[in-house]
């Protein structure tokens, strides 16, 4: 009789908590699908955002250097508008004169192809090259990249996100506006969400917490992504590839994208130096972006950093994909700080803060797993559980 009662029991404890599952997973679809939709809209916005976080620090330098309000902000709008304007049009001139080689890189690559489906056969590997032929249609990618040009193909990549260049364009104007709103509101935040609280509003000083480590989060990583382009477009023209500052573009921005961004930025240089060069130019210019990855990834960027972000490796790649698939190509450049935006808010909501205590980086310590941020009592290690760090490393 106890066992049946006990069993009754759960039955009557998880009926309204599964309940309380279902329609939270329901709703959160529908969030989902609204997100989606509002994309050309919501992603304006939330640059706009990231933008005035990561040039908040300028302006309230100028500030306290006794410039007027009124034309700090506007040295900070300029500086950025500048940086974006300059980065843009310098790489679109470049995406523009690569366009007309491209034709020509692609003719090599399908030489180097030819040949390599030769020596395949030539090894025992049986309709090697009729496989490799099949997988590449060359004569239809060839004649798509002689009839598109740059900004078609760009806005083709973008489609996902805004559909058009002119709602592109009309993208980036909002978010510039956005931007500079944003900024003439940020004195005084603190406060502001302070009178909010007191007036029976929520409180949002954990997000206001998550916008300084987004801030330094940024920062960092606009730092990083610098150093890497520098470095990768040196080591190019070390290699004498002929454009060398249009990779140093590529591996600034990609490098932006956690996990997949820097070597994906990689693959055009090291096609050129393979067409250009031969076999041993391309595994040059590829180790050279490797060890360049390789030493701010895993040494210079964890020193700037620190813990105190405390996401794991795998909830990165997710959001990668996640952000990728819900708004395109510029929702895999913002994957983290959305990411770290979502964890803060879930920490501080009691029912959903396991989620959060899932997605925080882990490490190994006298063969328990730890959660890194968070002060569990004696006794509360996670045994189990998935590290994403090397065992033994603090």
């Amino acid at each position: 009789m106890p066992d049946t009662h006990e069993h009754a029991h759960k039955m009557t404890h998880w009926g309204p908590k599964g309940s309380r599952m279902l329609f939270t997973l329901a709703c959160l679809f529908i969030v989902l699908a609204g997100l989606k939709q509002a994309a050309g809209v919501l992603v304006p916005v939330v640059y706009a955002f990231f933008l005035a976080v990561l040039s908040y620090p300028l302006l309230r330098w100028l500030v306290r250097h006794r410039l007027p309000p009124v034309l700090s902000l506007g040295v900070t709008l300029l500086t950025i508008l500048g940086i974006l304007a300059g980065i843009i049009f310098i790489a679109v001139r470049l995406l523009m004169s690569f366009n007309r080689d491209l034709p020509r890189y692609l003719r090599g690559l399908q030489s180097y192809m030819n040949d390599f489906a030769v020596w395949l056969q030539d090894n025992g590997v049986a309709d090697a090259k009729s496989t490799i032929d099949s997988l590449f249609e060359w004569n239809q990618i060839i004649g798509y990249a002689t009839q598109q040009d740059v900004v078609t193909r760009l806005g083709s990549m973008l489609g996902s996100t805004f559909g058009t260049v002119a709602t592109l364009l009309t993208g980036l104007v909002m978010m510039l506006i956005l931007m500079m709103f944003m900024l003439m509101e940020a004195q005084g935040t603190d406060r502001r969400l302070v009178a909010v609280r007191q007036a029976g509003g929520p409180d949002f000083s954990g997000l206001l917490r998550s916008a300084s480590d987004i801030q330094k989060y940024l920062g960092v990583k606009t730092l990083i992504s610098a150093l890497t382009g520098i470095l990768a477009g040196t080591w190019c023209w070390f290699f004498d590839l002929q454009y060398p500052l249009l990779w140093a573009i590529l591996a600034f921005v990609f490098n932006y994208i956690p996990a997949v961004g820097s070597s994906a930025a990689s693959i055009p240089a090291v096609v050129e130096a393979l067409v250009q060069h031969g076999t041993g130019g391309a595994i040059g210019v590829a180790l050279g972006y490797g060890l360049v990855n390789f030493s701010l990834d895993n040494f210079v960027q964890p020193q700037l950093l620190g813990n105190r972000f405390g996401i794991s490796a795998l909830v990165v790649v997710l959001s990668v994909i996640f952000w990728g698939w819900l708004w395109g190509p510029l929702g895999m450049f913002m994957a983290v700080p959305l990411t770290m935006v979502i964890k803060v808010l879930l920490d501080n909501n009691e029912e959903f803060r396991w989620i959060s205590i899932a997605m925080a980086q882990k490490k190994i310590r006298r063969g328990e797993v730890e959660v890194v941020g968070y002060d569990l009592a004696d006794g509360e290690l996670l045994g189990a559980g998935a590290s994403t760090e090397t065992p033994g490393r603090q």
